[in-house]
């Protein structure tokens, strides 16, 4: 391409994407494409690094956002912009789900185990929990389950082949309604349930108590997402630690991968309370074209606020990311413990503002965000205190679970067991020495960026 008929392109380009904000699209994928590019080039946190990219030459908007997130070279540093169909959005925040409601694992001997059942799932309604073994589908046992997987996957297109029935057919899980009998083996005891699949409300609160550890009253709450019914959800668990008069508190966050602010902020002066009144809990900074938006977060005593907490033991895993972060984060200055118990956070001190356009919602990072020292520097994620792996043979708040196990002992003794590391004790590198030059910052907030 001649340098002229170049210049008139890139001319016609921006002047094009610099129209979409204004104009309603025509909800065609070139008109839904050009406003999403728009909308990047005027709030993604990296908008300096977008690619020259014609919207309209991909044929879905998760093509596009694939192919202009942020990469210094060959690594991609914007590991988390995405699109969704706006009703998959709406329905997730609003905790709209189908199906059974529970999720499974496999430990070292392909055993299959129940990790998770959202209460008043068709799974929680069956009486499915987790930490019971699955032996049996439709009266199709595991076994058979994996080994007719493995046949229909050497022989299917040969001639006369016959499909066995496997783990993608032994129902089908688009029928709503339909009936799923599980056999489950529970403490030794064979037990018999059947599921049937529908909608469902995914409560983020799935199991909370209150615990004597070595004398001392200890919260146990499991939280699995930060949603619009949560507020509510919190309040209650709350209320009931206050009455309680808890001394220490185990949050699980070990699933948790993020959610609205509003929630973490919530969840912050729940734990905090009086310590942080008046405090810029959380702050949140925008790209240099929207200084405007940059908002912090008081903190604030709450009805349900704890008053006192010395000690807050959060169980982690590489799933725990965004909003959960934003939670550890917050805390740490107010209280004078925090112990992580698992692994390795994920690493998401950024988070996004949506938009819809027509039927599809793009989400991209538009803010990055940091506690009341402004700090927010873990994009490598959070290092746990203890290490501990997920036993998913106990339900939550079970004593004997693993991850549960370490931190009550963790909390009780200020240590970790023999047998889990104490990676707190490992030196890290400098974050800007392994990170890009343009996350910089993020230790003590750069308020140019």
């Amino acid at each position: 391409m001649k340098k002229t008929s170049l210049f008139l392109f890139l001319v016609s380009f921006f002047l094009l994407t610099a129209c979409e904000n204004s104009v309603a699209p025509d909800c065609s994928q070139e008109s839904v494409n050009r406003h999403a590019f728009a909308y990047l080039k005027e709030w993604y946190l990296w908008y300096e690094h977008l690619p020259v990219v014609d919207p309209a030459g991909f044929e879905s908007l998760d093509k596009m956002i694939a192919a202009v997130k942020y990469r210094e070279g060959d690594k991609l540093i914007d590991r988390f912009s995405y699109s969704v169909k706006k009703t998959e959005h709406d329905d997730y925040y609003a905790g709209k789900r189908y199906g059974m409601g529970m999720s499974m694992m496999r430990d070292e001997n392909s055993r299959v185990f129940i990790s998770l059942v959202y209460p008043e799932s068709p799974a929680g309604v069956a009486g499915l929990k987790r930490g019971q073994q699955i032996l049996a589908l439709n009266g199709v046992t595991v076994e058979e389950l994996d080994e007719n997987g493995t046949y229909n996957k050497e022989h299917r297109g040969e001639a006369g082949f016959e499909e066995k029935t496997d783990w993608n057919n032994v129902y089908n899980a688009e029928n709503k309604g339909e009936a799923v009998v599980f056999k489950v083996l529970e403490e030794g005891e064979e037990l018999e349930t059947t599921v049937i699949l529908d909608d469902y409300i995914g409560k983020s609160v799935l199991a909370y108590k209150v615990l004597e550890n070595d004398g001392v009253k200890t919260g146990y709450l499991h939280f699995k997402s930060f949603i619009n019914s949560s507020e509510d959800e919190l309040n209650e668990v709350f209320a009931h630690f206050k009455e309680e008069n808890i001394e220490q508190l185990v949050l699980d966050l070990r699933y948790n991968g993020g959610g609205l602010v509003k929630i973490a902020h919530q969840l912050v002066n729940l734990i905090v309370g009086e310590k942080a009144k008046g405090e810029d809990v959380i702050k949140l900074l925008y790209n240099n074209k929207h200084p405007e938006q940059n908002t912090s977060y008081k903190g604030n005593v709450l009805k349900n606020s704890l008053s006192g907490m010395e000690k807050v033991a959060v169980i982690v895993s590489s799933g725990t990311a965004s909003a959960s972060e934003m939670v550890i984060n917050s805390i740490t200055p107010y209280v004078k413990e925090v112990a992580l118990i698992g692994e390795t956070t994920y690493g998401k001190p950024v988070g996004m503002n949506s938009r819809d356009i027509c039927d599809q919602t793009i989400v991209p990072i538009t803010f990055k965000y940091a506690n009341s020292q402004d700090y927010g520097d873990f994009f490598l994620g959070m290092e746990a205190d203890c290490s501990a792996e997920d036993d998913f043979k106990h339900d939550f708040g079970d004593e004997r679970e693993g991850e549960l196990a370490v931190s009550l002992y963790r909390l009780s003794s200020g240590k970790c067991p023999s047998d889990a590391a104490v990676k707190s004790l490992q030196k890290r590198r400098p974050i800007e020495e392994l990170i890009p030059l343009e996350l910089k910052g993020m230790g003590k907030i750069d308020y140019s960026f």
